[in-house]
């Protein structure tokens, strides 16, 4: 959720013209490689909205060839790497919102590894008694 704000509201290029001209400051989703930016937002949208409907409802999502805690963690991933893509091609006049925006990009790929670890170690049938 805070990856979307800071996508859509932090600076994350800045250039200071001066006392008299001001600054001037474009987000996540605008240029330079806004493309980037908006597939990141619609990635962590996308990721955001599976875990509400997986943790908050009882909605049963379709099938996947894989299982949804894999396919939050590779759209983490793929956030990730599409904001550090963009970074990487624009380094000048960064703002203070392209470094969150990347931390918390990386928390969103922890957090999905994290859900991911506990699936695998979490036990498939039902419990056993003594």
């Amino acid at each position: 959720m805070v990856l979307i704000i800071d996508l859509l509201f932090f600076p994350w290029h800045k250039v200071d013209f001066g006392p008299l001209a001001g600054d001037y400051t474009r987000t996540g989703v605008q240029s330079p490689n806004s493309f980037w930016g908006v597939l990141a937002l619609l990635l962590a949208i996308a990721v955001l909205v599976v875990v509400i409907l997986r943790r908050l409802t009882t909605v049963k999502l379709p099938d996947l060839p894989i299982s949804w805690t894999d396919a939050t963690f590779y759209g983490a991933i793929a956030a990730l790497a599409l904001l550090l893509l963009k970074l990487i091609i624009e380094t000048s006049s960064l703002g203070f919102g392209s470094y969150f925006g990347i931390l918390l990009a990386a928390g969103m790929v922890y957090g999905g590894f994290a859900a991911k670890q506990a699936d695998q170690t979490a036990p498939s049938g039902p419990p056993t008694s003594f």
